[in-house]
Parts: structure tokens; C-alpha cells; sequence
């Protein structure tokens, strides 16, 4: 791990294998350690390169609410990106992003620099409005709606970890694989542990003008996108991401992952490793 002032803050990365690069963005309290079940199959074949996503893990957090909204912007996050891989010395590059902040951030930094990403995958998200009117867990349904407005009050009020015992009793996006898993469970404690509160109870803006923009630059690039969903997600959310991920980029190709919920890259690293691995190799062929 190492660590590096960009673009006004402090980052901590991880930059691992060698040849053509692989960036991966991971999702709302996460961090870099959660891909410790993908860094060591992906090197062999990338450079793989993560970072922490600001206020987490051991990326500059703000925790002043009056700051927030303009300091957790999926933009600002997508420079972040670029200015590490500039830093880096990377110009094109395969892409990743984990859910909804990591998917989001993803297809932000692809609108900003189409031509430098070869091809994206995202998991477990699609583009969803949230505006000072919109909220993104409002299409999650009425339960997911008030497990979130519940968690956030936790959150302002007791901290990280109120949130994550909450998630233990209703098991907002954790489903029987994280729940019974010691191993994932520890990963996910010290995720909760190193997230910013202010970032967490801070919905990234997303307005219905930049959604329709990125869609459009994805199809007249024709930039190369897969959905992967876990099998275990849940009917109501995996219908709903690949609903509205086919409404933006039709062509986009969807992959279920077994034995696995929201989280594929820490449920079934296996079958995502291998998912990622074979349509990078797919859009090599086609270039």
C-alpha cells in the first residue's frame, strides 16, 4: 500500500502486476482491502491499480455536512481516478466499478476520458437519479428506502458502527453468504470502521442531464460495458439495474455470478475474477 497527495487530497493505492492496466473502484463503505480476494488472480494477467475512494479507508475524509455534497461528487471522484493513473503514467486502461458509488464513479471518469477506457464493467448498480428531489435508494422500494433513512440517522448519531449492527439485524444488501461468513464480516467491520459518516449519510448527485450524457458518450464511443449481478441480489433489484443499465447502453452484456449477492467481488471472487478476466479478453479481440 502506498500513499499519495493528488488533486487536493491524500490517497492511498495499491499498484500490483505488470502490462496493460486494470483500474478497480470500489463501492460506499468498502475500501482497497475488500479486493483482497481479486488483486492476486488479476496481476497475473494486469497492472492492477485501487485506490481509496475519499472518504474511506485512508483517503482524505470530510466530515463537515456543509462540505459534503460538493466534496462526495461522482466528478470529483473520477478526477481523483484520473489524476492517480496520470500520476502513474497510465493512458489506457480497463475498468471496474463495485455498486453504486464505485459503478458511478466509473461511468463518470469513462464520460470524462472515453478514449483512454478500453472497456468498463460494472456490478450490483445502474445509473440512478439523486438530486435534492431524488434519492438513490428510493427505487430499492419501500423496505430499502426506510432501512437506509434508519441508517442514516444511526450514522449522524451513534456512528459507522451503529450502522453496521443495523445491518447484521435487517441485512440491508447482506444476504445469508455475508451473513454467515466470519471472514467476509471482519472485512466488512473494518470497511464501516474506516468510512466517513458524512460521506455515507451524502448521496452523490447524479441529475437526469448527466445520466442522459453518459449514456450517450458510452454508445457513440462504443465503449465495451458489462453488468455482472449477483444471483443472490434479490429479483426487484437485479430487474431493475439491468433494466435501466439496457435503457442507457442497449448493447451492454449482462453475466450473473453464482453464490453470490451484492457484493461479487468478496462473495465469489472466483467467478468474478474469471467474468472480468474473459471479457477484457473479449474486447481485446475486437480492437
Amino acid at each position: 500500500m502506498q500513499m499519495v497527495t493528488l488533486n487536493g487530497i491524500e490517497m492511498r493505492y495499491r499498484d500490483e502486476g505488470e502490462g496493460e492496466a486494470l483500474l478497480l473502484i470500489h463501492n460506499l463503505t468498502s475500501n482497497i482491502d475488500g479486493f483482497e480476494g481479486n488483486f492476486p488472480e488479476l496481476s497475473k494477467y494486469y497492472r492492477v491499480i485501487a485506490a481509496d475512494i475519499r472518504g474511506h479507508g485512508y483517503t482524505t475524509h470530510e466530515e463537515d455536512p456543509a462540505k459534503a455534497q460538493d466534496f462526495y461528487h461522482f466528478d470529483r471522484m473520477a478526477e481523483d481516478q484520473i489524476a492517480l493513473l496520470d500520476h502513474l503514467g497510465v493512458q489506457e486502461f480497463f475498468l471496474f466499478g463495485q455498486a453504486y458509488w464505485g459503478a458511478n464513479t466509473a461511468l463518470h471518469l469513462t464520460d470524462r476520458v472515453p478514449e483512454r477506457v478500453r472497456g468498463v464493467v460494472i456490478s450490483s448498480a445502474s445509473m440512478i437519479i439523486s438530486d435534492e428531489t431524488h434519492k438513490p435508494y428510493d427505487p430499492l422500494g419501500e423496505k430499502g428506502r426506510e432501512n437506509f433513512l434508519r441508517m442514516h440517522k444511526l450514522a449522524r448519531e451513534h456512528g459507522m458502527m451503529a450502522v453496521y449492527q443495523d445491518r447484521l439485524d435487517y441485512g440491508q444488501f447482506w444476504g445469508p453468504k455475508v451473513l454467515n461468513s466470519p471472514e467476509i464480516l471482519e472485512v466488512f467491520t473494518k470497511a464501516h470502521e474506516t468510512t466517513s459518516v458524512a460521506a455515507f449519510v451524502t448521496p452523490p448527485y447524479l441529475t437526469p442531464a448527466r445520466r442522459a450524457r453518459i449514456a450517450q458518450t458510452l454508445r457513440e464511443h462504443g465503449t465495451p460495458v458489462m453488468l455482472l449481478v449477483g444471483e443472490d441480489e434479490g429479483a426487484h433489484n437485479r430487474k431493475y439495474f439491468i433494466s435501466e443499465m439496457r435503457g442507457d447502453v442497449p448493447d451492454i452484456h449482462v453475466m450473473m455470478i453464482p453464490e453470490s449477492g451484492h457484493y461479487p467481488t468478496t462473495e465469489n471472487p472466483r467467478d468474478f475474477n474469471w467474468a472480468l478476466l474473459d471479457f477484457y479478453a473479449g474486447v481485446k479481440e475486437r480492437e
